[in-house]
């Protein structure tokens, strides 16, 4: 698993019994950062791409008409991006050169001026993705360790705990305010959608292991799994239907965020061990 990947993955549950899976349907392009040997795509709106790439320590970017531009929030140690929307605003996660190395802090970017998202109790927080409302979604430890996940809303935090979980973390969020995530109880992660206040459980069939990161407009979701803990692949999951998506060639394939017109963003693992980023763009 990448970098990125371990830094993200640090009511009534209603299981639902999807059974049928399709074939994927992308043209997939790489995403590298010159130079760089680790290179994540993270988030997508309609006109950009945002992500990380590592290059003496992880850096985020952004994507648009062909140009790469680093994003680093200002006396960070690392900076990632995790949350792009339509008019370039931006999430994140970043590490303070004065922190504990485990002590990450979620962060709101527009135009520059970063605001720092640690919700009430916080001792560490990360971010997923922004929405066209400006809302960010993400996730918190507080000071017994306990994760929880948040929603941050015009300047308001909303605690999001799947209901019985030991942890819980959000990663997407649409501009209806469906927000997307990962959930434990013991075990292995399994994958949720919380929409109108009420949480659906998300299991790719036979999978010992799934995420959901992303959720556009229409609700078509996107995520990974596996089978044994070890090698990933991704998925989307459209009108009660899932898609395995692997891009061709990788040894492990994650997903982390669709727009609304169905383009998919994410990192893979080739045979070599590289990380690179993609983005898949729907065949049909």
């Amino acid at each position: 698993m990448s970098t990125r990947a371990m830094l993200a993955a640090v009511a009534l549950s209603l299981a639902l019994g999807f059974s049928e899976i399709a074939g994927a349907a992308f043209d997939f392009t790489p995403i590298d950062v010159a130079g760089s040997n680790d290179t994540g795509a993270n988030a997508n709106s309609t006109n950009a791409i945002a992500g990380d790439f590592f290059q003496g320590h992880l850096h985020g970017f952004v994507l648009k008409n062909g140009q790469f531009t680093t994003i680093d929030v200002p006396g960070a140690a690392l900076t990632v991006v995790t949350g792009i929307n339509a008019f370039g605003r931006l999430s994140g996660t970043y590490h303070a050169a004065t922190d504990p190395i485990n002590i990450d802090h979620a962060f709101f970017w527009n135009n520059g001026a970063v605001t720092t998202l640690d919700p009430p109790g916080a001792i560490a927080s990360q971010a997923g993705h922004i929405n066209g409302h400006d809302d960010v979604v993400g996730n918190y430890s507080d000071s017994n360790s306990q994760g929880h996940g948040f929603i941050w809303s015009k300047g308001a935090f909303t605690t999001v705990d799947f209901p019985g979980a030991t942890g819980t973390v959000v990663f997407g969020i649409n501009d209806v305010g469906e927000v997307v995530g990962q959930y434990s109880v013991g075990g292995a992660p399994r994958g949720f959608l919380l929409s109108r206040s009420s949480y659906t459980t998300l299991d790719y069939p036979g999978a010992v292991w799934t995420t959901a990161t992303g959720i556009n407009n229409a609700g078509t979701i996107v995520g990974f799994y596996s089978f044994d803990g070890d090698t990933f692949h991704g998925f989307v999951l459209k009108n009660g239907a899932y898609t395995t998506v692997d891009v061709p060639g990788s040894t492990t394939t994650l997903i982390w965020s669709i727009n609304v017109k169905g383009e998919i963003v994410g990192n893979y693992e080739d045979t070599d061990d590289n990380d690179l980023g993609f983005v898949g763009v729907p065949t049909h």
